[in-house]
C-alpha cells in the first residue's frame, strides 16, 4: 500500500461512520415512531461479492459508471465523499427499514441528504436498487432501465456517490447519487 493511502481509506470510513451518525440523530428528532426506532444494519459499506472495503466498492462503481459514459461521449465523474456519505446514508435507512424508496429519514429526499452531507448543489439525480450482490450486476440493472441510465449518462452531472449496505436479513440496498455543484 503507498504511503498515506491507508490514512486516507480510513479517513473515508470515518467520515461515512460520521454521516451515519448524522443519519440516526437527524432520524430520532424525525416525526415517525418507525424512524425512532431504527437499529443498525448489519453491514455497513460492503461488498457481499467480495467482502471489499467502502474504497473498493466506490472505485468498482465509479469506474463502472464512467465506462458507460465513456462509451457514450460523456466526460467521467469525480467521486465525491460527501455524496458517497449521503448515499451510504440513504443506503443505511433502506436496509433498515427494508424498503426501496427515494424518501428517507424525516421524509428526507436526495437533495436533501446532499445538503446535509455538505454538499452544496445545483442539481443531482438519484438510483436505489436492492437485491444486486455487486457493482456490475447494480449498474448492469441501472443502464437497463431508461431513467437510471439517464441519470448515469446525464452531462451535467460532474460528481459521484454510491453506498450500499446489507440488511440484518443479508439483502444488499444500493444507492448512487450524481450531482453538480451549485
Amino acid at each position: 500500500m503507498r504511503p498515506g493511502v491507508r490514512g486516507r481509506s480510513l479517513a473515508a470510513l470515518l467520515l461515512v461512520a460520521a454521516c451515519l451518525v448524522v443519519a440516526q440523530q437527524h432520524a430520532s428528532a424525525g416525526p415517525t415512531a418507525t424512524v425512532q426506532s431504527i437499529t443498525a444494519p448489519a453491514k455497513i459499506g460492503y461488498d457481499p461479492a467480495g467482502g471489499a472495503p467502502a474504497m473498493r466498492l466506490w472505485s468498482e462503481c465509479v469506474t463502472a459508471a464512467n465506462a458507460a459514459r465513456r462509451s457514450e461521449g460523456a466526460a467521467p465523474l469525480r467521486l465525491d465523499v460527501r455524496i458517497a456519505m449521503a448515499a451510504t446514508g440513504h443506503s443505511s435507512y433502506q436496509a433498515q427499514t427494508q424498503t426501496m424508496s427515494h424518501t428517507g429519514y424525516g421524509v428526507s429526499n436526495a437533495g436533501n441528504r446532499l445538503t446535509l452531507a455538505g454538499y452544496t448543489w445545483s442539481r443531482w439525480g438519484e438510483n436505489i436498487a436492492a437485491g444486486q450482490p455487486n457493482c456490475e450486476s447494480v449498474l448492469s440493472a441501472w443502464l437497463a432501465s431508461k431513467p437510471h441510465r439517464e441519470n448515469i449518462l446525464n452531462p451535467a452531472f460532474r460528481h459521484i456517490g454510491i453506498g450500499m449496505v446489507l440488511s440484518s436479513t443479508g439483502v444488499p440496498y444500493w444507492t448512487m447519487d450524481l450531482a453538480a455543484g451549485g
